[in-house]
C-alpha cells in the first residue's frame, strides 16, 4: 500500500522515529523534537491522501495525536466535498467506526455530500441538536426519517415539530408521536398515584351495600388494574390493597356460607312447592279434559300425594290447599255435569236420526208429531252447542220447519180449490168421462190426506170427505165399462200382432211395428184396466214369434247399443281419470276448453244405448263435466277479476305524477292481460277496450311530452347552429385580434351554457364538429392575426431599433452629426408608436437615451461604457434565440448552448409555458431593446437567420384552416 512506504522503518531514519509508526512508547522529553520532525512527513502524507479506507486505516494506526487529528480532518474533509468514490453501506460504517470523535462524526452528519454517509453518520451520533438539525435540513427524506427516528430530546423533537412544518409529514408525524409518547411518560407517574388511590378506595367500599355478587366481580376488575400498576407502586400501598382484599374476601365467605344454607331451604320449599303446583296442574288438566274414564283413580292418587307432600310455609300451603279444595269441587262438579251432558248428547243423536228421516221421507209431515220433535231438537241442540251435531240439528230443525210452513199453505190452497175440484170431478162422472174423473179423484183423495196431516180446519175436511166417498161408487162403475172398451182395443191388438207374423216387410219395419204394438199395449196397462190372462198369453205368445223373425235385427241394435255403451263408459272413465290427474295450480286453460269441447263433441257422436244404461252413464258424464265446468267458471270469474284490477291499475295511473313510473307500471301490467278461460265475446271485447283506452290515456300524456321535449330538441339545435354559424361569420368578418378574442370567449360561455341543454342524439356529434371546425377556424384566425399584428409590433420595433442604432452608431463614430440627428429625430416622429405601451416606454427610453447623449458628453461616455455588456447580453440573447428556433450554434458554444437549454426546459416545465416562438417574442424586444454594442457580422448573419427560421415557424403554426 501507498502508506507502507511512510509507516514501515527505513534505512536512514532514527529508531525513534520506527518506534512511533509502530505505536511503541515515546523517549523523554529531549526526544520529542526529533519525533515531531519524523511525524510532519506521516501528516502531509495523510493529507495528500484520498481514498477513504486508507484514511480510516491510518486514522485507526495513528499513535499520536497529531496524526490523529490530520487522518480525522482529512477523512471528514474526504465525505464533505465528494474526494472519493461512493462505496456500499457496510464499508462506510466501517469507515466511520475507525475513532471519529463526535465533533468529526456530527459534522458529517451535516455536511457529508453522499446521502449514505449522512445517514450512516446520523445512525452513530446521538448528539441532540446534531440529530434535530439533520431531521429539519437533510436533503434526503429517508435521512430525515433516521435522524427524527433516533431523536429522543423533548426540545430537540419540539423544535423539529415546529420547523419542519408541512415540507416532510412524515418527520412530523413521528415527531409528533414521540412528543405525545414523552408527555404521557411524563404523566404517568400522577396517573399512577391517581389510579392507586382510586383502586384502594373502592376496595374499601367493598361489601358495605350487601351487593355481594357484585362487589366480587369488582374485585377481580379492580386486581387486573392493580397489576398493570403493581411494579410502580410502593410497597406499604401494596400491603394496604393486600389488606383491604383480605377483608372483603372474609366477608364475602361468610356470605357465601349464610346465602348456602339459606339456597338450599329455599330450594326445599321451592321443591315442595313445585311438587305442589304439578298436582294442582294436573287437577286442572282433569277438570279442562272432562274425561268420565279412569278419572276416580287419578283423583285418588293426586289426593295420597297431596297428602304425603313435605312441609311448606304455612302461607304457602294455605293458599294451595284452598286451590286443592276448589279445584276438587270443581272436578266433583264437571264429573256430574259430563254425565248429564253425554246423556243429552245421545238423546240429541237420537233426534238428528229422526230428523234426517223426516227429512229424507216424501211423504206428508205429520205436524203434532214433527212439532215436537223439533222443539225438542232445538232444546237440546241449544244446550250442546258446542256438540258438532248441534249445527246439524238446527240445519234439519229449519229445513223441516220451512217445509212445514210450506206443507201448511200448500194445505191451505188445496182445500180452497176443493169445493171447486169436488164439483169438476162430480160433472165428468155425470159426463161419463172416467179418463178425466179418475186422476181429478186420486188427486183428490192426496188432498184430504195432506189436509188431515197438517191439522187445518177438521171440521170441514171431515164434510169434503163424506162427500168424496158418495161419488166413489159412480167412479167404479166408470171403470168398469172402461175395463170392457180397453179388452176391446186388446183383441185388435192381439189381431194386429197376428198379421206381423205372415207379413213380408223389411226386420227395421217389423220391429218398429212390433215396438208400437208393445207400447200400445203397456199405455192400456195405464189406464187402470188390467188385461185378463187369456188375452196376455195370446198377446205374449205372436209377439215372441214376431221377435224370433226380427232377432238378428234386434240382435245387431243390442251389439250395437252395448258398443255405444261401452264408450260411454270409456269417455267417463277418460274423463274422471283426466279430472283426478288435472293439477289446478298449473293448468293450461286454453287446453282445459280444448278436452272440454271435445269431450262434449265425442259424446254427441255416440249412439243410442240401452234405457236402463242411458240415464246414469249420463248422469256420470254430466256430472264428471260439471267439475270441469266449474273450475272453467272460477277460472273465468277469476281472470275477469283480475282483468278488472288491472283496468283500475292503470286507471289510477292516468294522473301519476311521476309519467316515467306510470309508462314502465303500464307496460308491466299489459304484460299481465292474458285471458285463460274467455268469457262471453260482447263482456271480453267491452273489458279491453276500457283497458286499451286507460293504456292510451297514459301513453298519450308521455307523447305530449315527448312533442315538448322534442320542441325543446330543436330550439336547442337551433340556438347551438346559430352558435356555430356566427363563430363562422366572425372568423370570416373580423380582423382585429382583440375583438377576435373577446368574441371567441363570449362564443365559448354561450356555448357551454347551451352545450348543457339537450339536443337530438342523432344531430349531437354532427354539431360537435360542426362547433369544433368553426371555433378551430376562429382560433385559427384569432392566431394569425395575433401573429399579424406581433409581426407588424416586431417590423415597427425593427425600424425604431434601427433608428436608435443609427444615432447611437453616430454618436460613437461622428460626434458632431447634429443634423443626422434632427434627420434620425424626424423619422421617429413619422413611425406610429406600439400597441404595447410598455414596449413603447422602452424603446423609447432607449432612443432618448441616444439623443441625451448626444446633447451631453458624460451621458455619450455612459453609453459608451456600455459597449461590452450590451455585446455580451445580445450573444446570449442570439444563443437562446437560436435553441428556441431550432437552428445550429458555433461549435465553441455548444457547452454554453447546452447549460441554456437546461435552464430552459426547467423555466418550461416550472412555468408550464407552452408556446415557444412567446419566448422568442420577449426575447426579440429584449434585443432590440438593448442599448449600443460593437459591430459583430457573424453575430448579424445568425441573428438574420434566426429571423427568416422563426418568420418560417410562425407561418407553419397559425397558417389558418
Amino acid at each position: 500500500m501507498l502508506l507502507k512506504r511512510f509507516f514501515q522503518k527505513r534505512k536512514g531514519t532514527s529508531d525513534t522515529v520506527g518506534a512511533a509508526a509502530q505505536g511503541k512508547p515515546q523517549g523523554h522529553a529531549k526526544d520529542q523534537e526529533p519525533r515531531r520532525s519524523a511525524t510532519e512527513p506521516r501528516i502531509q502524507a495523510i493529507t495528500a491522501l484520498n481514498e477513504l479506507e486508507a484514511l480510516a486505516q491510518a486514522l485507526k494506526q495513528a499513535t499520536d495525536e497529531a496524526a490523529r487529528q490530520a487522518a480525522s480532518t482529512r477523512l471528514v474533509t474526504a465525505l464533505c466535498n465528494d474526494l472519493a468514490p461512493d462505496i456500499s453501506a457496510e464499508r462506510l460504517q466501517d469507515i466511520l467506526a475507525s475513532g471519529l470523535d463526535a465533533q468529526a462524526m456530527e459534522r458529517i452528519a451535516r455536511q457529508a455530500h453522499t446521502p449514505q454517509a449522512r445517514r450512516a453518520a446520523i445512525a452513530s451520533t446521538d448528539s441532540p441538536r446534531v440529530l434535530a438539525e439533520c431531521a429539519i435540513e437533510d436533503r434526503l427524506a429517508a435521512n430525515r426519517g433516521v435522524a427524527v427516528e433516533r431523536l429522543e430530546d423533548k426540545a430537540a423533537l419540539e423544535d423539529v415539530q415546529h420547523r419542519i412544518g408541512k415540507r416532510d409529514k412524515n418527520v412530523y408525524r413521528i415527531a409528533r408521536e414521540k412528543l405525545r409518547l414523552i408527555a404521557q411518560q411524563e404523566e404517568r407517574p400522577r396517573l399512577i398515584r391517581t389510579q392507586r388511590e382510586d383502586i384502594l378506595a373502592k376496595l374499601e367500599r367493598l361489601g358495605r351495600l350487601g351487593s355481594w355478587s357484585q362487589d366480587r366481580a369488582l374485585l377481580d376488575h379492580l386486581q387486573r388494574q392493580w397489576a398493570e400498576i403493581a411494579e410502580e407502586v410502593e410497597p406499604e400501598w401494596q400491603a394496604r390493597l393486600e389488606s383491604e382484599r383480605d377483608r372483603f374476601l372474609r366477608a364475602y365467605d361468610d356470605y357465601c356460607r349464610e346465602n348456602a344454607a339459606l339456597l338450599a331451604e329455599q330450594a326445599a320449599a321451592e321443591a315442595a312447592r313445585k311438587q305442589a303446583e304439578a298436582l294442582l296442574e294436573e287437577l286442572q288438566a282433569l277438570v279442562d279434559q272432562g274425561e268420565t274414564e279412569g278419572l276416580d283413580l287419578a283423583c285418588e292418587r293426586v289426593a295420597t300425594a297431596w297428602e304425603t307432600l313435605p312441609k311448606l310455609p304455612a302461607s304457602a300451603r294455605t293458599a294451595l290447599d284452598k286451590r286443592y279444595a276448589r279445584l276438587m269441587q270443581a272436578l266433583s262438579s264437571s264429573r256430574q255435569a259430563l254425565a248429564d251432558r253425554r246423556q243429552q248428547a245421545e238423546r240429541l243423536v237420537k233426534l238428528q236420526t229422526k230428523l234426517e228421516q223426516l227429512s229424507g221421507d216424501s211423504k206428508a209431515l205429520d205436524c203434532k208429531r214433527t212439532e215436537a220433535l223439533l222443539r225438542d231438537g232445538r232444546a237440546l241442540a241449544s244446550a250442546l252447542s258446542s256438540e258438532p251435531e248441534s249445527s246439524t240439528v238446527q240445519s234439519l230443525a229449519e229445513r223441516l220447519e220451512s217445509r212445514l210452513q210450506r206443507q201448511r199453505k200448500q194445505a191451505e190452497q188445496k182445500l180452497k180449490q176443493f169445493p171447486e175440484r169436488l164439483a169438476e170431478l162430480e160433472t165428468h162422472l155425470t159426463a161419463g168421462e172416467l179418463k178425466k174423473a179418475d186422476p181429478i179423484y186420486q188427486s183428490l183423495q192426496s188432498a184430504l190426506e195432506l189436509i188431515r196431516v197438517s191439522g187445518i180446519h177438521k171440521g170441514e175436511e171431515t164434510k169434503l170427505s163424506h162427500r168424496l166417498r158418495a161419488l166413489a161408487p159412480r167412479l167404479r162403475e166408470l171403470q168398469n165399462w172402461r175395463r170392457w172398451g180397453a179388452d176391446q182395443h186388446r183383441e185388435e191388438l192381439c189381431a194386429q200382432m197376428e198379421a206381423l207374423t205372415e207379413k213380408e216387410a223389411p226386420l227395421e219395419a217389423l220391429a218398429e211395428a212390433l215396438r208400437g204394438l208393445q207400447a200400445d199395449w203397456k199405455r192400456l196397462d195405464k189406464t187402470g184396466s188390467p188385461a185378463s190372462q187369456a188375452l196376455w198369453d195370446r198377446f205374449h205368445q205372436t209377439s215372441e214369434t214376431v221377435y224370433a223373425r226380427c232377432q238378428p235385427y234386434m240382435e245387431s241394435q243390442a251389439a250395437e247399443r252395448e258398443a255405444n255403451r261401452v264408450a260411454r263408459e270409456q269417455l267417463c272413465a277418460q274423463l274422471e281419470e283426466f279430472l283426478s290427474k288435472v293439477d289446478w295450480e298449473r293448468v293450461d286453460w286454453k287446453k282445459m276448453m280444448r278436452a272440454e269441447r271435445e269431450m262434449r263433441q265425442t259424446w254427441s257422436g255416440i249412439g243410442q244405448t240401452e234405457g236402463r244404461h242411458r240415464k246414469q252413464l249420463e248422469r256420470r258424464f254430466y256430472q264428471s263435466l260439471r267439475q270441469l265446468d266449474q273450475r272453467l267458471d272460477a277460472e273465468r270469474k277469476r281472470n275477469q277479476a283480475h282483468k278488472q284490477q288491472l283496468v283500475e291499475r292503470v286507471q289510477a295511473l292516468v294522473d301519476l305524477p311521476d309519467l316515467d313510473a306510470a309508462i314502465e307500471q303500464t307496460k308491466a301490467i299489459q304484460r299481465e292481460w292474458h285471458t285463460t278461460v274467455p268469457a262471453r265475446q260482447k263482456d271480453e271485447n267491452k273489458l279491453w277496450q276500457r283497458f286499451r283506452a286507460a293504456c292510451d290515456a297514459v301513453f298519450a300524456r308521455r307523447a305530449a311530452l315527448q312533442q315538448a321535449h322534442a320542441s325543446e330538441l330543436h330550439q336547442n339545435l337551433e340556438a347551438r347552429e346559430a352558435l356555430c354559424r356566427e363563430a363562422h361569420e366572425i372568423a370570416a368578418r373580423e380582423q382585429d385580434a382583440k375583438q377576435m378574442a373577446a368574441a371567441q370567449r363570449k362564443l365559448a360561455e354561450r356555448w357551454r351554457a347551451a352545450e348543457s341543454l339537450p339536443v337530438p342524439r342523432q344531430a349531437a356529434a354532427k354539431l360537435a364538429q360542426t362547433w369544433q371546425k368553426s371555433y378551430a377556424k376562429l382560433e385559427a384566425q384569432r392566431r394569425s392575426a395575433e401573429e399579424r399584428a406581433r409581426a407588424a409590433s416586431l417590423a415597427l420595433l425593427k425600424q425604431q431599433a434601427t433608428l436608435c442604432e443609427r444615432i447611437e452608431q453616430m454618436l460613437l463614430s461622428d460626434p458632431s452629426g447634429q443634423a443626422e440627428t434632427a434627420a434620425i429625430r424626424e423619422a421617429w416622429t413619422q413611425l406610429p408608436t406600439q400597441e404595447d405601451a410598455k414596449l413603447q416606454q422602452t424603446i423609447e427610453g432607449r432612443f432618448q437615451q441616444g439623443l441625451a447623449a448626444a446633447e451631453n458628453t458624460g451621458k455619450k461616455a455612459a453609453l459608451s461604457a456600455q459597449l461590452n455588456e450590451n455585446a455580451e447580453r445580445k450573444a446570449q440573447l442570439c444563443l437562446q434565440l437560436e435553441i428556441i428556433a431550432g437552428i445550429d450554434s458555433p461549435a465553441e458554444l455548444a457547452q454554453q448552448r447546452l447549460e441554456f437549454q437546461v435552464s430552459r426546459l426547467a423555466e418550461r416545465m416550472a412555468e408550464g409555458e407552452d408556446d415557444p416562438l412567446q419566448g422568442a417574442a420577449s426575447l426579440l424586444h429584449e434585443w432590440y431593446a438593448c442599448g449600443p454594442a460593437p459591430q459583430d457580422q457573424a453575430l448579424s448573419e445568425r441573428f438574420d437567420r434566426i429571423s427568416e427560421a422563426l418568420t418560417r415557424r410562425r407561418a407553419a403554426v397559425v397558417e389558418p384552416a
